[in-house]
This record gives C-alpha cells, sequence and structure tokens, in this order.
C-alpha cells in the first residue's frame, strides 16, 4: 500500500509511535522498519521487537514522549567517590586464643569443651570458634517461666 493510501500517519524510521491495545494497554516504539504494510518497532530503551499495521498507530501524546524520553535516557554512574581510610588498619595478634572453660557440672558444655580441643589439635580454627561460642551462649540458668506439666 503507498504512502499516500495509508490511513495513518506515516512512519518515518527512528521516530516513536503510540499503539493501544484492545485491552487498554499503551505501546510505544520506535520504528525501526516499514516494508509498506506492516511497522516494525521496538520498545524505548531496547526490548522485544513488534509489528502493527500504520492504522493501529498514532503519534504520542505530550505524557508519552516525557515517557519515552525517560526510557531512553541511559543513566550514568555519578564519579567515584576516593575510597579513604580514616583509622589504621585492625592488627590481629599471633598468640592462640586461650580454650573456652565449660561450666561445672554441664555436659553441654563438657561436650563442646572436648570437640573445641580437638579442633585446636587439628588446626579447624573455625570450628574450635564455633564451639567456644555455643560453650559462651549455652543456657546454664533455670527458665524463668515454668509452664506447667499436665493440661488444664
Amino acid at each position: 500500500m503507498p504512502a499516500s493510501d495509508c490511513p495513518g500517519p506515516v512512519p518515518v524510521l527512528g521516530t516513536f509511535m503510540a499503539a493501544d491495545t484492545p485491552d487498554g494497554k499503551l505501546r510505544l516504539g520506535k520504528v525501526t522498519a516499514w516494508d509498506g504494510e506492516v511497522v516494525h518497532l521496538q520498545r524505548p530503551g531496547g526490548g522485544t521487537a513488534w509489528t502493527a499495521a500504520p492504522s493501529e498507530l498514532r503519534w504520542p501524546t505530550e505524557d508519552e514522549r516525557a515517557l519515552i524520553r525517560v526510557l531512553t535516557t541511559p543513566v550514568t554512574a555519578g564519579p567515584r567517590a576516593r575510597q579513604t581510610f580514616p583509622e589504621p588498619p585492625v592488627v590481629l595478634s599471633v598468640d592462640p586464643v586461650p580454650p573456652a572453660v565449660p561450666a561445672p557440672g554441664c555436659a553441654t558444655c563438657a561436650l563442646a569443651a572436648e570437640r573445641e580441643r580437638y579442633c585446636r589439635r587439628t588446626h579447624d580454627h573455625s570450628a574450635a570458634a564455633d564451639f567456644r561460642v555455643e560453650i559462651r551462649s549455652h543456657p546454664h540458668d533455670e527458665p524463668q517461666a515454668m509452664l506447667p506439666r499436665e493440661r488444664p
């Protein structure tokens, strides 16, 4: 169909056009090709290409042109801030951490202390630290609220 017979606007390559879908959604696209019957469009900023008849297209409104400008404007990162270190670095001690002291009479703490000593001997310092944390945070006090053993 010649351009003079086209009921819609004549698409020019590189221009943006708008189309309203049957379900009421707006589609915006940049004209990438026109073979005389079907217009090939691509979403602003890239994305999936789609086709439409020229009669289905219209020129975008001012609000739609503003949306196109937002979607096609590249986002650039600002200048990188220079990374500074205001405090001196932390220097870790080379002295070994003392072994954990289990609570007297607690079987869980005694087992954790035994495993911690084994991990220290096998140079698994991460696991040894885990057992020290277990000994330190293991509850040894009776719970404050005692629930009754019998149902009401």
